[in-house]
Formats: structure tokens, C-alpha cells, sequence
């Protein structure tokens, strides 16, 4: 469990909006799904690692700038670890140990920043509020550091918009590529008028092509809140992680799943597939929320499944078909996979990870990072090459 640590409340880690409220910090999260107060207190209890959430934040003239916070002793998610990730890029190491900038799961972090609030100036705020907070770490004997700038910083899942915003601000680091996040356009009316809109027609025929095989095998759609089934939810979780190399506790699965329900509430949404009489072979959790639909997480019973791309119809088309009925904008497909969610109409846009406090001593080592990065992408295949939003990426190649 996160860990829980009394002591440390003068830090800001009281409660994940402490200082705000909820309702204000839910208006500053706006869309950004990930850092609304319900998916904070998600990252609060969620199984695994010792951690921390809290936020900094600022009121200034024309509003209020915040950002969520997550003190780290130690992190389960390899994704989340930034040693991991520095090692990758052939980057000097630093403690495991230290300040996340953002919340610990659902790989997005965003700076929320009122509209009446120039964004760079709204950045340098929190920039000021997160040395601050390193300071009272130190007083506070949080971690084993006696000098703030000893403490690790780091942004992780940045914007491209955000990462300026914090380099305009005064960060003198160049942010290091987290991951290549995949964001599909839902626009056109409804199905035919969005299959007209994918760029190729290849890519129309592919997910014909499953749909008719998908059809012919009789399969149907239940929605659930995730609250009624995510035991159910997490057998089925453990059968996809065990197949990619990642076997998981299914009890711990299960906790996960269930406060996030918990958190979260009927916005947690499930889709089952399964034919008439039968038990579903896999599962969707998905949140409607702004102008997006965010696909959170999937699985599959394989040893059930007839092998006519139930995967691609539960987690790609179906979405779609919601998001559309809904009339939101976006589906967010996340990271991974990145040229199965290109082929089917996916935009990649680029997630960095920033050193806050970070000197300008590597940058073009972690220029040259970057730009190797995005030409093993590109090169991976011709839709993920013309799927590359190539403005949000190349400022920092």
C-alpha cells in the first residue's frame, strides 16, 4: 500500500488537494482526467511501492496554478521509475528516491493553470513552490538527504506544451522521452462518416476486415460500473500481463481495480465481450470524460477467445463507436503499441520526462537521445512515420 506518513503534513502531502479543496482543484483539472482529486485519491491507495500524493500549488493575480505531487521511497511501476529510465538514456544516476511532478499512475501529468493565468508565469510559480517543498522535505527529514539539491525532481509524462511552459519558466534541462502517446481523432457523425477520415484506405480495409470475422462469431457488448466486476476484471487482467512477461498477483489485481471503483465511482466504466450464454473472454475499463473517451486498461480470458480480433473490436472499434454516440472528440489510447494504434487512425504525440531543478550539462546528450528515439519509431513503420505529430517532437530532438 502507498505509504502514510503524519508527520510529513506540513510538506503539502496531507491530502492529495490539500490547501484547494476538491471542487476548486476538479475545476483546475478541467478534462485532464488524471489529475481530478478522484484519480488522486486512486493513486493514494493504490497496492504497491511507498509513496506519498500531494500537490504545490499558487494563487496568483489572475488565478491559481497546481500541480499533483508524489513523494517516492520506493515505486513498483517500472514506467514510473526515473533511475530506470535515465540508465536507458545513458544518463548520469540519481536516487530512486525523491519528488515525483505529477500523479504515480495513468501516465499523463498536466499543469493546471486558470485561464487568467499566463502559462509560463504560472509554471515559474509552481517551480518556486516545488523548491520550496524540497526545502521543508530536508526539514522534515522525508528522505536521506540533507541538501535540497540532493533531492531528484522529475516531471514525468509532460506535454510537450507543459515541458515549454517549465523551460520558459526558467528549467534549464531538456526533457528526456518518457513514451509516444497515441490520441485517436472520433470526429465525422458516426461510423462511416470516421472510417472516412482515417488516411489511407488501407487502414479501412484492416478494420473491415476484423469486424467481419468478429461479427460472424455471434459476439455481444455488456457496460458495467467497474464496482460490479472488477474481480471478475482482474483474472482476466492477470491472463494479459502473464502473456506480455509480466505475471501479477491477482489478489493484488483485484484491490487495484476495486479502489478504483472506490475512487472513482460510476465513471469507472467496464466493457465486457462475450457470446449469448457464455462468459465474457475479455474486458475494456474506460472513462468518459471531457471530450474524450481514455482507455485505461484491458484483458482477456485467451484460452476462450476464437481468434476473430477480439481485441481490436473490444478495444479500438467499440470505443470508438461510443465516443462517437457520446459525441466526444478523442479516444485516448495511451502509450505502447504504437503502431497497432497507429493503423488504426492513432496521432502519436511525444511524453518527456524533465529534471525541474536539472542543469543544462547533458542536453545534448539527451538531444541525441531523443532524436534516436523518435527514428526507431518512425522506422518502425509507415503508419506510425505519418501518425508522428512532428511539432510536438522535434523542438526537443
Amino acid at each position: 500500500m502507498s505509504m502514510t506518513v503524519n508527520s510529513c503534513r506540513t510538506t503539502g502531502f496531507g491530502s492529495p488537494t490539500e490547501g484547494l479543496g476538491k471542487e476548486e482543484w476538479d475545476r483546475l483539472a478541467g478534462d485532464h482526467l488524471y489529475a481530478t482529486s478522484g484519480w488522486l485519491d486512486f493513486c493514494v491507495d493504490d497496492p504497491g511501492g511507498r509513496t506519498l500524493t500531494g500537490n504545490v500549488h499558487a494563487r496568483l493575480p489572475g488565478g491559481t496554478a497546481a500541480v499533483p505531487v508524489t513523494a517516492v521511497w520506493e515505486e513498483n511501476n517500472g514506467f514510473y521509475q526515473w533511475s530506470r529510465l535515465l540508465d536507458k538514456a545513458g544518463l548520469p544516476a540519481v536516487s530512486p528516491q525523491g519528488l515525483l511532478v505529477g500523479p504515480r499512475r495513468g501516465y499523463q501529468t498536466n499543469l493546471l493553470i486558470s485561464d487568467g493565468v499566463e502559462r509560463t508565469e504560472g509554471a515559474s510559480a509552481l517551480v518556486e513552490e516545488l523548491a520550496g517543498l524540497r526545502r521543508r522535505a530536508v526539514a522534515d527529514r522525508m528522505f536521506d538527504h540533507g541538501d535540497p539539491d540532493q533531492i531528484p525532481c522529475h516531471g514525468m509524462f509532460l506535454t510537450s506544451a507543459d515541458v515549454r511552459a517549465l523551460r520558459s519558466a526558467g528549467v534549464r534541462a531538456e526533457p528526456v522521452l518518457c513514451a509516444a502517446d497515441a490520441w485517436i481523432r472520433t470526429e465525422g457523425g458516426d461510423w462511416d462518416g470516421w472510417m472516412r477520415t482515417l488516411p489511407s484506405k488501407r487502414r479501412g480495409e484492416l478494420i473491415r476486415r476484423d469486424q467481419r470475422r468478429f461479427d460472424s462469431a455471434n459476439y455481444h457488448f455488456i457496460e458495467k460500473p467497474l464496482s460490479e466486476c472488477y474481480e471478475e476484471a482482474a483474472l482476466m487482467s492477470q491472463g494479459t500481463q502473464a502473456r506480455y512477461g509480466q505475471p501479477a498477483d491477482v489478489s493484488v489485481l483485484a484491490e487495484s481495480l476495486r479502489v478504483q471503483a472506490e475512487t472513482m465511482g460510476e465513471a469507472a466504466r467496464v466493457l465486457m465481450c462475450g457470446r449469448e450464454g457464455e462468459p465474457p473472454v475479455g474486458f475494456l475499463l474506460f472513462y468518459r470524460w471531457g471530450d474524450a473517451t481514455f482507455l485505461k486498461g484491458a484483458g482477456f480470458h485467451y484460452d476462450q477467445l476464437v481468434g476473430v480480433a477480439e481485441y481490436f473490436n473490444l478495444v479500438y472499434y467499440e470505443p470508438v463507436r461510443d465516443a462517437l454516440r457520446h459525441g466526444r472528440r478523442w479516444m485516448h489510447a495511451g502509450i505502447a503499441s504504437t503502431d497497432t494504434k497507429a493503423m488504426r487512425g492513432a496521432e502519436v504525440r511525444p511524453l518527456w520526462m524533465l529534471d525541474v531543478f536539472g542543469d543544462a550539462a547533458h542536453n545534448d546528450a539527451i538531444r541525441a537521445y531523443n532524436a534516436a528515439q523518435l527514428r526507431e519509431l518512425t522506422e518502425s513503420s509507415t503508419a506510425v512515420a505519418k501518425a508522428v505529430v512532428e511539432d510536438e517532437w522535434l523542438e526537443f530532438c
